[in-house]
């Protein structure tokens, strides 16, 4: 009596469907991996956008700082998001510092605000933690920046928040 097996015969037709079951299978994968990814960005941004700087968090900061401090570093990346959370995708941060196009008078140059120009293009939690370095870190030698820290297929690509202070006592 013949053996039978259960492997099925073998035909281009079959494999041809194979593959393209396959792709169709790896597009969806592709497809839910996107919407996850999609997903996490707006909660990262709501979570961004309604920061509150609570006790914990202050604690956990200065602690974070103390530790960067004896390690010789000068400054701590608070967090980082991608550019397109700020209303011009960065290009504030990229142009601070930057000359005016223009050359102000002493009367606009004194309306100007005290903060940097890129704040008003921020997330809204953004706004609450340059707060809380004005009022009680800056008075104390520390500096409050953001940068693009990235640059994929030369755009900006995230910005990093950072508190530093000098190196040495002589800088301070």
């Amino acid at each position: 009596m013949p053996e039978t097996t259960s492997v099925r015969p073998l035909s281009v037709a079959a494999l041809f469907a194979d593959r393209e079951a396959r792709r169709r299978r790896d597009i969806e994968a592709e497809k839910q991996l996107q919407q996850q990814q999609l997903e996490e960005l707006a909660d990262f941004r709501r979570r961004l956008d309604s920061f509150q700087i609570t006790d914990e968090v202050v604690k956990s900061t200065i602690d974070k700082i103390r530790k960067l401090f004896e390690a010789g570093e000068t400054e701590l990346m608070l967090t980082s998001f991608p550019s397109s959370f700020c209303t011009d995708s960065g290009r504030a941060i990229i142009n601070a510092g930057a000359p005016p196009i223009v050359e102000l008078t002493e009367e606009e140059r004194a309306a100007l605000p005290d903060e940097p120009e890129w704040l008003a293009t921020m997330p809204l939690g953004v706004r609450k933690v340059y707060d809380y370095w004005k009022e009680n870190l800056k008075p104390g030698g520390f500096e409050f920046s953001a940068r693009i820290i990235n640059y994929p297929d030369g755009k900006p690509g995230d910005v990093g928040l950072f508190f530093a202070w000098p190196k040495s006592a002589l800088e301070a």
